[in-house]
């Protein structure tokens, strides 16, 4: 009798066992039913992007339990996901150190979490499918999974992942809006917008539903549409930082400058996070750069940096100063702060960029084509793709420099493969020199059809109209360029050139 009861006995923890593995829901390994509920409060505000009320749930439920690994996970994860990477990478060393005494499936989330702070997605990837066998119902993984093949660019496998896990739970909103960024990614537009409309129908009382319609919005070009549904986010929570920045970014993008700097404006009056403050700093340092503002975009600058964290920002930062420097034509103290910026972040390739530009500036190419060589380094050691724009842009304005227009329009040609819309105006500046001045308009009008105040356009068709001999299309294009520039710094050349332009009619 004894031993049957015994063996029942096995087979309930067997049963428990393995209902336990299938299980969806993380055991959670801590000291504290308190600190439990503080994190699980976190994971949900996480999982609806409310970043700063959840990291500040991570942190109440750390202080009751200092050695509560996946409050520290989580805290990690919400600060990468807020742009705080030197944050995220403290506390994913702090998971690790008390990871000793958690589940196996704990351990999973933070060894491979750290692969992906490293950017090794393929070190991650292959932790999640070591045990995924073992977790096969478990959310996190499979999220965690879809995303990471996403930022690999493995799309079939990023969607077939998260169709399994909306699956297991149609009501898993997280998986909407990750698959709706996949077929975003793969230019899968009307299949993004179904997801991430259903997104919001799952949340329509949250604000990142929207926020991630007006981002895939925003990557068509559809400005109207995007800023309609940022708005849509704000109205549900008037401080949800990311929609406020992507609105102040979309309208820096179609040139709306003013509201631009009202927007952001409003949101440092009630944020306190200073890589918050950085960020908008950072953005008011590019619109005053677009207004001939370059002593104010200094001031901005300087700010970004008092502000900054990391050494990635700082020498982001200091690398600004340096570009501005060179528009001030200050290519001592551009340098200067180039190379500083260097110092701090040996791969900013942003730096690279803007030396080889002072280089250019000082007809030095063999040292402009050495920063561009730099620049090509970093974008096949680190897979920066998006800087190939950049490499290429640099590579046509030695080109033109060179007085080689039709290789330069081919360099241009080649950056418009990655991004169009920043390098329609140097296509134009290479056409202009060639004399090709056809097709300088064209390319300049197509600025005009999502920017008309982008200034240095409008100064630029009115020098092509001038050697078109149109010089009463060119006197209106000086004025426009000069009501847009109409508080710039007053030492500008384009400003005395245009005043002067208007001022002889």
């Amino acid at each position: 009798m004894r031993a049957k009861i015994f063996f029942l006995l096995f087979i309930c923890i067997l049963v428990v066992s393995l209902i336990q593995c299938e299980k969806e829901e993380l055991t959670v390994t801590t000291s504290s039913p308190e600190a439990l509920q503080f994190y699980n409060e976190g994971v949900e505000l996480a999982d609806k992007f409310l970043k700063n009320e959840a990291i500040e749930k991570f942190k109440a439920a750390i202080e009751l339990d200092t050695t509560f690994a996946m409050a520290y996970y989580y805290l990690s994860r919400t600060y990468e996901s807020a742009g705080n990477l030197s944050m995220a990478k403290t506390g994913i060393q702090k998971a690790k150190s008390y990871s000793g005494t958690t589940t196996p499936l704990e351990w999973v989330y933070i060894n491979a979490w750290e692969k992906i702070l490293d950017n090794d997605f393929s070190g991650a990837i292959e932790i999640y499918q070591t045990k995924i066998k073992d977790y096969t119902d478990d959310k996190h993984i499979l999220f965690v999974m879809g995303k990471t093949h996403r930022l690999m660019k493995n799309f079939p496998e990023s969607i077939d992942i998260l169709n399994r896990l909306i699956k297991k739970d149609p009501a898993y909103a997280p998986a909407y809006n990750q698959l709706g960024y996949t077929y975003r990614d793969m230019g899968d537009f009307d299949k993004a917008v179904e997801f991430l409309q259903k997104y919001a129908e799952l949340e329509p009382d949250e604000p990142n539903p929207f926020d991630s319609l007006g981002d895939l919005y925003r990557s068509k070009g559809d400005y109207k549409k995007a800023i309609e549904n940022y708005k849509k986010a704000l109205d549900v929570k008037p401080d949800f930082y990311t929609s406020c920045r992507n609105l102040g970014l979309s309208y820096i993008d179609i040139g709306e400058y003013d509201l631009a700097i009202s927007t952001y404006k409003s949101f440092l009056k009630i944020v306190t996070e200073r890589e918050l403050k950085r960020d908008v700093y950072s953005d008011l340092v590019q619109i005053n750069l677009a207004l001939g503002k370059y002593n104010e975009a200094l001031k901005y600058a300087n700010l970004a940096i008092q502000h900054s964290s990391s050494s990635f920002r700082r020498s982001y930062g200091i690398a600004t100063k340096g570009y501005i420097y060179y528009l001030k034509n200050n290519l001592n103290a551009a340098l200067r702060n180039l190379n500083v910026s260097l110092t701090v972040l040996p791969d900013a390739i942003w730096a690279h960029e803007w030396k080889g530009l002072v280089f250019l500036r000082q007809a030095k190419y063999d040292q402009t084509l050495a920063e561009a060589a730099n620049m090509k380094t970093i974008i096949e050691q680190y897979g920066q793709t998006a800087y190939l724009s950049n490499y290429n842009a640099l590579l046509g304005k030695v080109a033109m420099a060179q007085e080689l227009y039709d290789e330069a329009i081919l360099y241009f040609k080649d950056a418009m493969k990655y991004d169009a819309s920043s390098n329609f105006y140097p296509m134009a500046c290479a056409y202009f020199r060639k004399g090709d001045y056809d097709n300088a308009v064209n390319n300049l009008r197509h600025i005009f059809e999502f920017n008309p105040n982008h200034a240095l356009a409008h100064f630029m068709l009115a020098k092509t109209y001038e050697q078109q001999n149109k010089k009463d299309l060119a006197t209106k294009e000086y004025q426009k360029f000069l009501q847009i520039w109409g508080d710039a710094d007053k030492d500008i050349s384009e400003v005395q050139r245009a005043k002067y332009a208007c001022a002889i009619q």
